[in-house]
């Protein structure tokens, strides 16, 4: 269950993240200059049917679900407020359970690739780590010597915990951009 909503995770972070250019996959031509089918174009192939399946089994669920595009895509809801309400709908837990069998990972070749970050915006990612632990998200982890997060920290948050941590990613989002902390807008939500 939590590879499913790891996996929704990414895929509506991704379907947020709109106008990148689709990573070019690579293809070998045989010697009439046909294009060959490659073990990369296999690969992504075999993952956007997946999709599709798991699309359509979420639709069998009461789902009004689009198929994904050609990198497997699927846009779930347009809107943050979208999102939560629907991660928070007990059938959409239901329907994930349902559907997991057609969960598959994403190919590398269509992981987004991360251009490395500067000395400064390194410094940066550990100074909003100590804002971060220092404002209410005591389990907030160090960046690696790459300034990246480590994959797969975290976990479930009480709702004390979850207000918590929504009120330290406020005070300290200025803190990426090498800007001191902020003051939190108790109406606000983090990102929103």
């Amino acid at each position: 269950m939590k590879k499913v909503l790891i996996g929704l995770g990414l895929v509506l972070t991704l379907a947020g993240c709109g106008g990148e250019k689709a990573p070019e996959v690579a293809s070998a031509a045989d010697p009439s200059g046909a294009p060959a089918a490659t073990a990369t174009s296999s690969a992504v192939a075999k993952y956007v049917e997946a999709r599709r399946q798991w699309a359509k089994c979420l639709r069998d669920q009461g789902f009004d679900i689009p198929d994904p595009d050609a990198r497997g895509q699927i846009d779930f809801a347009s809107t943050a407020e979208e999102n939560r309400k629907l991660k928070a709908d007990p059938k959409w837990m239901a329907a994930q359970e349902a559907c997991e069998k057609f969960s598959v990972d994403v190919p590398a070749e269509l992981e987004p690739r991360m251009q490395p970050l500067t000395a400064e915006q390194i410094a940066n990612a550990r100074k909003y780590s100590e804002c971060r632990r220092a404002n209410g998200s005591p389990d907030f982890p160090d960046p690696g010597p790459d300034g990246r997060l480590p994959e797969g920290w975290g976990g479930e948050l009480t709702p004390d915990e979850q207000v918590a941590d929504n009120r330290s990613a406020q005070i300290c989002e200025p803190v990426h951009r090498g800007d001191p902390p902020a003051s939190p807008d108790p109406n606000k939500t983090a990102g929103g």
